[in-house]
C-alpha cells in the first residue's frame, strides 16, 4: 500500500493499547499479500495472472470486497472502477513515470475496462476474465479496507477510543481524543481531528474535520502528476473517458466505514461536486468536501451531503470561518 500506518491511542487509557495495537498492525503485510497489484505470488495477483486462462477461487474475504467494488462501480456510473487498471498502466503511473498517451493507446486501454470482462461466480467464489488485457487494481479502496480490518482487532480487543490512518490520506476514528480542548457548547470531546490539507500548498490547512465512529478518504492529485507541454496530468483517471478527471482540487469523504470513503474519495474526484451530491442523496450517511479552485486565494470549500461529523473551514490566514 506504500504508505505508514499508525494507531493513535489515548495516553494510559488502556492498560492493553500497545499490545493490540501491535497485533492489528501485524496484519498489514498479508493484507497486502492479498491485495497488491505489485505481488504476482499474492493473491490479486494470481488473479491478474490466471484469471483469463481458469477460474480462480478466492478467499472469503477478498470475494467479498470485489463484489463491494462492483456494487460500488454501479453506484457511481463506472466513476469508481478496480478494472480501470488497464488505463493507469498505459498513463505510466502504475510504474510512477507518468506519460501521455496516443489516442489510439487511450481507446485500446478504455476497451479492457469495465466489469463485462470480469466473471464473479458466486457459487464458487471464482473469478475469470473474458478478454486478453484485463486486471484489478485495489489501489483506490486497499487502505480504507485495510484500516477497517485493523479497527475490528482493536475493537474486539475492548478498546473504544482510538483513530488509525494510512499514509494520512486514509483514516477511521472511534470515540474520542482526550487531548482535544473542550469547546463551549459541548460537554466533552467529540471526536479525533483531523486536518484538511491545502493542496496548492504543502504544509497548510484549509480545515479540520472532528471525526467521530467514520471513517475519511481524502483524494488529489498534488503528489502524482506530470506536465506536457505546459498542461499538467494528474494520476486519477476517468475510466468513462480515459483520461484524467481535472475539475477539482481535492476531495475530502466521510463514511460509515473507511473502505467506503477511500473509494468515494476517488468516485467523487471524478464526479465532481453535482455528480456526488445526487450519490449523497441516495446515500445517508455520505458527505464530500470538496476545494476548489479559485485563483489567488484558497481554495473554496463546497460540501455536499450531510457530514456526521463537525467541520472547520479556515481563511488565508488560518482563522476559523
Amino acid at each position: 500500500m506504500a504508505s505508514d500506518f499508525q494507531v493513535l491511542f489515548n495516553l494510559g487509557q488502556y492498560e492493553n493499547a500497545i499490545e493490540v495495537g501491535l497485533t492489528a498492525l501485524d496484519l498489514l503485510e498479508p493484507l497486502e499479500d492479498m491485495m497488491s497489484f505489485f505481488r504476482p505470488q499474492g493473491e490479486l495477483g494470481r488473479i491478474n495472472a490466471e484469471a483469463l486462462h481458469r477460474d480462480v477461487e478466492v478467499s472469503p474475504e477478498l470475494w467479498e470486497l470485489l463484489v463491494y467494488c462492483r456494487r460500488l462501480w454501479e453506484a457511481t456510473d463506472g466513476a469508481f472502477d478496480i478494472t480501470a487498471a488497464p488505463l493507469w498502466q498505459v498513463w505510466g503511473f502504475a510504474r510512477r513515470e507518468g506519460r501521455l498517451p496516443s489516442q489510439s493507446e487511450v481507446e485500446e486501454a478504455r476497451e479492457l475496462c469495465g466489469w463485462r470482462w470480469v466473471e464473479l461466480d458466486a457459487s464458487r467464489q471464482t473469478v475469470r476474465f473474458h478478454k486478453p488485457g484485463v486486471a484489478l487494481n485495489l489501489g483506490s479502496v486497499g487502505k480504507g479496507y485495510a484500516l477497517d480490518r485493523l479497527a475490528k482487532v482493536i475493537t474486539e480487543a475492548g478498546i473504544q477510543d482510538f483513530a488509525l490512518h494510512g499514509g494520512l490520506s486514509s483514516v477511521f476514528a472511534l470515540g474520542d481524543s482526550w487531548e482535544l480542548p473542550l469547546s463551549e457548547d459541548t460537554d466533552g470531546p467529540h471526536g479525533w481531528p483531523i486536518g484538511l490539507s491545502d493542496p496548492l500548498h504543502p504544509g497548510r490547512r484549509v480545515g479540520q474535520v472532528w471525526l467521530k465512529n467514520q471513517g475519511l478518504g481524502t483524494s488529489g492529485t498534488a503528489l502524482q502528476f506530470f506536465w506536457h507541454k505546459g498542461k499538467r496530468y494528474g494520476h486519477i483517471l476517468d475510466p468513462r473517458t480515459g483520461y484524467p478527471a481535472d475539475k477539482v482540487l481535492s476531495v475530502t469523504v466521510v463514511a460509515p466505514t473507511a473502505a467506503e470513503a477511500d473509494a468515494l474519495a476517488t468516485a467523487f474526484f471524478i464526479l465532481g461536486p453535482q455528480g456526488a451530491r445526487r450519490f449523497c442523496e441516495q446515500h445517508p450517511g455520505v458527505a464530500g468536501i470538496f476545494l476548489l479552485n479559485v485563483p489567488g486565494r484558497v481554495p473554496q470549500v463546497e460540501v455536499v451531503g450531510e457530514p456526521q461529523a463537525e467541520l472547520e473551514t479556515r481563511d488565508r490566514d488560518g482563522d476559523a470561518l
